[in-house]
């Protein structure tokens, strides 16, 4: 482990250490010994406890996703963010057995075509995936003119 773990843990130590000196202060009173250790014991139990907290905090908020329901105006208007809307194309079944014209209608030509697997590619735009990007893509397959299969492709950097 490197150095700032130590002092990460060390902060949160000191910290955790005179809040619970504060509190136990408050409420006994009488007993010095009884509220020492209890800060103490307070404070080495708390400590790790509070650094993995902060660290759980992070990697969720790093590798957030705003997922938002398909909107047909916002699709067109905001052609970065497409992957917002990703996952509901694809669980809704909002596109399946679908003809192309039809397709092309709700979310206009396709970026990739690829006629001889029938296979069309939308792409969503870009988005954060932890300490990287993330190029978001739908790939819709189509069997006799009809979309049989949507898929979200995720590609990271």
């Amino acid at each position: 482990m490197g150095a700032e773990v130590y002092i990460s843990n060390l902060v949160i130590g000191i910290v955790t250490f005179f809040i619970l000196r504060w509190i136990f202060k408050r409420l006994i009173k009488t007993d010095n010994v009884l509220r020492i250790a209890l800060t103490w014991i307070g404070t080495v139990i708390l400590t790790p406890i509070i650094y993995l907290g902060l660290i759980a905090i992070f990697i969720i908020v790093i590798s957030y996703e705003p997922s938002r329901s398909f909107n047909k105006e916002r699709w067109f208007a905001d052609k970065f963010n497409r992957y917002e809307m990703r996952d509901d194309l694809v669980k809704s079944g909002l596109l399946k057995n679908k003809s192309k014209q039809e397709i092309v209608e709700m979310l206009g030509p396709p970026s990739t075509v690829i006629d001889s697997l029938n296979i069309w590619d939308y792409e969503l735009g870009m988005s954060g995936a932890g300490f990287g990007w993330q190029f978001n893509n739908l790939k819709l397959t189509f069997d006799n003119g009809y979309v049989t299969k949507v898929e979200k492709v995720e590609i990271l950097d």
